[in-house]
């Protein structure tokens, strides 16, 4: 049973699963509670309502808990103590019970004798424990309540050992309490005074009762010896008085002894009691003594209730004291704070009319009511500790100068719009200076010297009035906008003028632009400052290389530009339309720099800005640096900010590009080539103008930038549709093509128009993509136009193939090999080979006019010698010594002559003066017919070494003929 009790105590409060509690149950002990004392004969027992004690352990501590079983079967905590407040418990019953406890060895009554049961004193509250642990041992203490006589003994000695018998232990807790029920604090006081005196007593009872247990010990010791002694002289005489040989039973025989044990300790009692006359006296006098004990308390303690109530009457009347000491400190600082208060938000009415009457048109004036104006914020600013703000008097003026702010901020905004349009009617009265030579913007110094001092109303606006400031910043938009409308259509009239020139020219002066048509008339290249001159110097190698020896050609490009004042003339007005164009740009770009810089400063939208009016700047009469109008400033991180005065940009300029982009079209259409001196200017300030706050200009720039690229790249397509349109005919499918005439005069014009242009930038860019696509159009016009000269198969048409690649390659070369440039490198290395093989095909199809046979003999001789000694040379029917013999005959130095001079005739034909190809031409024919006879010596003197014959010209006569035909 008591297992299964540990167990359902355990399980319903101390298990780690309930309410995560981690104590351990180390015992448990059944109590009960408001005893009732039952009928003994009738073996009732006691009575009360069953509680359990539950002593555990968590962490190293202890803890008793009382509980009670529920109707469900389980355990509910009712209350708990931890170990300190177990051992201050006083154990009430212990202590009537030595106290009435008779001493031993007092001699033993007739009463006691006859076992006479005297019923024991009543006490309330009875508790009676029960221990229950697992397993009980035999020895473990009974329940069953013990009685002797008059008085409870706890321990007894035995009959026969004189050791101690275990007897069951009832513990009687009464709580103190007074005779009468207490109802205020003065009986409270007096039964702690009892209470105490109550506990002084029973520790002195406990002291001399543990000291009269020691000597009753000590007694009982030796009463044990001596009764063991005379024990063993008489037992059988006992034992033959008490039956032992009938009944036999040890256990009857020791409940006998003890009652008699008992029965002779309560006759000793009682005897000695009785015995002495003094014991009576010394009782009575102690009820005495202890009557006027009570009278003592009972006038100590209303002495005590009295002093007690006098006390609390002096600590009332101080913590009034107090109370009314704190009043007064806090309404003397209330005062102060109050009048702190109405000083800070007080304003003089004098500052309150200055914002409603005084005039805004001096600096002084501005100065003066800026600093009412600080001092109304101020006093709509004020933060009051601890809610003062909600006092009527606090929000009654507030109230009142929220509507002094009103006035003055409606007051700020008309004033300053009415100001805005004066300002600009003023200016657009005032004609600005004619502008004759370059477009210049002339500066509205006196609209920002005029506006400048209104700086920190905006700013108030800006803080107090959002709705009208943003109102304000569109109406100088949209009232300053046709000011700059009218310096931006004077900039544009100005520059038109220098496209108008250009547009007046006739198609002749534009000659380098590419055109379908042949009327042009033939010149020379021009050779521009950027494109070099070219020394007259150089020579053509062997096999025609260019740059060769100068002493192997000479004269190799002869001549100059025919009309060279016309295209000087012409050069100027288009570098003073290029450097017109690129000063509006500065100017418009300068020019709006100025206006937002100047808008951001009087809207105070610049990063560095005051955020308030309270640290607002001084009032400047006029803009103290206008310098600083034109300089970068920090990009503007605020995304807001930014689309804010773009909007403004936007707005006041509204008109630049639509002034503008009529002006770039009307120069395009002058002059096309305008278009990379345009992208030039454009780019440059969009690599100025990037990473600054000048959003606006830059966009403009940015649109107008893709609109001239757009333009140009078009114009590329037009001039190689008229390149790839061109035909030649067949009567004049030599010389220098239209293209190739062209193109060196259109990168000159092109170079010249870009100059400035970073390497890298985007102008640079689109003219390189130009450059190549032009360049692969002429060289697929050219080859085009070759093939269909070679498809006849015809020897004068493969030469007329061979001049249209000589004389085309060698002017791209000689015309673009100085410019340097590192686009048209591998197009000047393409022409150079072209021309080097075209020129070794052209000598060796013209030398055969005047030498035919001669050179196909001895190119038969050669072939022969590759599969034949030179000994059977001369055997061959074909190639002995007597066809050798008719061969040279056919050649004789008068005819020679003739074929050369016929020869001269022909190359002149083939190659005009202009490009200086005939000497070069010569030279190599020159050199390749002194290689021929060279050749054809040294066959003569290996095949036909006996023969005795040799050509009838010398290599001197070569040269003295065709000098002759240079001389003519």
């Amino acid at each position: 049973m008591s297992d299964d009790i540990r167990a359902a105590i355990t399980a319903s409060l101390f298990s780690p699963d309930v309410g995560g509690v981690a104590e351990k149950l180390l015992i448990h002990l059944k109590v009960f509670e408001d005893l009732k004392q039952g009928d003994a004969s009738k073996g009732a027992g006691i009575m009360g309502k069953p509680r359990y004690l539950c002593l555990t352990q968590k962490r190293n501590r202890c803890r008793l808990y009382k509980t009670k079983r529920n109707q469900n079967g389980t355990f509910s905590i009712g209350k708990s103590w931890s170990l300190e407040d177990i051992r201050q418990a006083e154990v009430i019953d212990a202590i009537l019970a030595h106290r009435s406890a008779p001493p031993l060895g007092s001699p033993v009554s007739s009463q006691s004798s006859n076992n006479q049961q005297i019923p024991s004193p009543t006490y309330n509250n009875l508790t009676s424990y029960e221990t229950e642990t697992q397993p009980r041992s035999p020895n473990t203490l009974q329940s069953t309540p013990i009685s002797s006589n008059n008085y409870p003994n706890p321990i007894s000695p035995s009959a026969s050992t004189g050791r101690l018998t275990p007897t069951q232990e009832t513990f009687r807790h009464s709580p103190i309490s007074s005779p009468h029920p207490l109802s205020d604090q003065k009986d409270e006081r007096k039964e702690r005074e009892k209470a105490r005196e109550q506990r002084r007593e029973r520790e002195k009872l406990e002291k001399e009762s543990r000291e009269e247990q020691a000597k009753q010990e000590r007694a009982l010791e030796l009463q044990d010896k001596m009764t063991e002694q005379a024990s063993l002289m008489n037992v059988e005489e006992i034992l033959t008085d008490f039956n032992w040989k009938t009944s036999g039973n040890a256990a009857v025989l020791e409940k006998r002894l003890l009652g008699e044990l008992h029965a002779l300790e309560a006759a000793n009692v009682h005897a000695i009691i009785q015995s002495d006359e003094r014991v009576q006296s010394v009782v009575d006098r102690i009820d005495k003594a202890l009557e006027d004990l009570d009278n003592m308390e009972s006038w100590l303690s209303l002495y005590a209730a009295e002093l007690n109530s006098m006390g609390d009457d002096i600590h009332e009347i101080e913590t009034q004291n107090r109370g009314l000491q704190i009043l007064t400190v806090n309404q003397n600082n209330l005062i102060k704070e109050l009048d702190h208060i109405l000083n800070e938000i007080s304003i003089p009415r004098e500052s309150l009319d200055n914002l409603k009457y005084d005039p805004m048109d001096t600096t002084d004036d501005i100065v003066e009511i800026q600093n009412s104006a600080e001092l109304l914020q101020r006093a709509l600013k004020i933060k009051l500790p601890d809610n003062l703000h909600e006092l009527t008097a606090v929000q009654e003026m507030i109230e009142k100068y929220n509507i002094y702010s009103n006035e003055f901020s409606s007051r700020i905004f008309d004033y300053l719009k009415s100001k805005f349009e004066h300002q600009a009617g003023a200016f657009m009265s005032n004609k600005p200076p004619t502008q004759r030579k370059v477009p210049i913007a002339y500066p509205h110094e006196q609209v920002e010297d005029a506006l400048i001092r209104y700086q920190g109303f905006s700013l108030w606006e800006k803080e107090m009035e959002p709705r009208m400031y943003n109102e304000l910043q569109r109406h100088y938009a949209s009232t300053m906008a046709p000011t700059y409308e009218r310096d931006i259509r004077d900039m544009v009239e100005v520059t038109r003028p220098y496209y108008s020139t250009l547009r007046n020219r006739s198609l002749e002066d534009v000659d380098y632009l590419f055109r379908n048509d042949e009327s042009r008339s033939a010149r020379a290249l021009a050779y521009g400052a950027k494109l070099g001159n070219v020394a007259t110097g150089g020579s053509v190698g062997s096999g025609g290389n260019i740059g060769g020896d100068s002493s192997r050609h000479r004269n190799v490009i002869r001549g100059s530009l025919d009309g060279q004042s016309s295209v000087g003339n012409m050069d100027e007005d288009e570098k003073a339309a290029s450097d017109a164009f690129s000063h509006l740009m500065n100017q418009c770009a300068l020019q709006v720099c100025r206006e937002q810089n100047f808008v951001c400063d009087l809207f105070e939208q610049s990063p560095f800005a005051p955020k308030s009016f309270l640290d607002r700047g001084p009032v400047y009469a006029s803009v103290p640096d206008k310098s600083r109008l034109y300089s970068h400033r920090e990009k503007i991180r605020d995304v807001k900010i930014s689309k804010k005065v773009q909007t403004w940009m936007e707005t006041i300029f509204e008109s630049l590009e639509p002034s503008v982009v009529p002006l770039v079209e009307y120069g395009l259409k002058s002059d096309p080539i305008q278009a990379v001196s345009m992208m030039t200017s454009v780019e440059f300030q969009l690599e100025k103008w990037k990473e600054s706050d000048q959003e606006f200009i830059y966009t403009f720039f940015d649109s107008l930038m893709l609109r001239v690229r757009r333009y140009f790249k078009q114009f590329v397509l037009d001039q190689i549709k008229i390149i790839d349109d061109t035909k030649v005919s067949s009567k004049k499918r030599r010389g220098i093509l239209p293209s190739f005439r062209t193109f060196p005069l259109f990168v000159a014009r092109i170079e010249l128009a870009s100059t400035g242009a970073e390497a890298d930038s985007q102008t640079r860019q689109t003219i390189n993509d130009a450059y190549d696509k032009i360049i692969k159009s002429m060289m697929s016009s050219l080859d085009t136009n070759a093939k269909e000269s070679d498809e006849t198969g015809d020897d004068k048409e493969q030469l007329n193939a061979n001049i249209m690649y000589i004389e085309n390659m060698h002017h791209f070369y000689q015309a673009l090999r100085s410019n340097r440039l590192p686009v048209l490198e591998k197009w000047v290395k393409e022409a150079k080979a072209k021309y080097e093989t075209s020129l070794d095909a052209y000598i060796k199809v013209v030398i055969r006019r005047p030498l035919g046979k001669l050179l196909e003999f001895f190119d038969g001789v050669e072939v022969l010698l590759r599969t034949s000694t030179p000994e059977e040379v001369a055997f061959h029917v074909n190639y002995n010594k007597s066809q050798l013999r008719k061969v040279i005959a056919l050649y004789p130095p008068k005819d020679v002559r003739k074929s050369l001079e016929q020869l001269y005739k022909r190359v002149d034909k083939h190659y005009s003066e202009e490009e200086g190809l005939l000497q070069v031409m010569w030279r190599g024919i020159q050199e390749e017919l002194i290689g021929q006879h060279e050749r054809m010596e040294g066959l003569i003197s290996k095949c036909y070494p006996d023969a005795g014959v040799h050509l009838e010209f010398s290599i001197p006569d070569l040269l003295a003929m065709m000098g002759d035909q240079q001389t003519r």
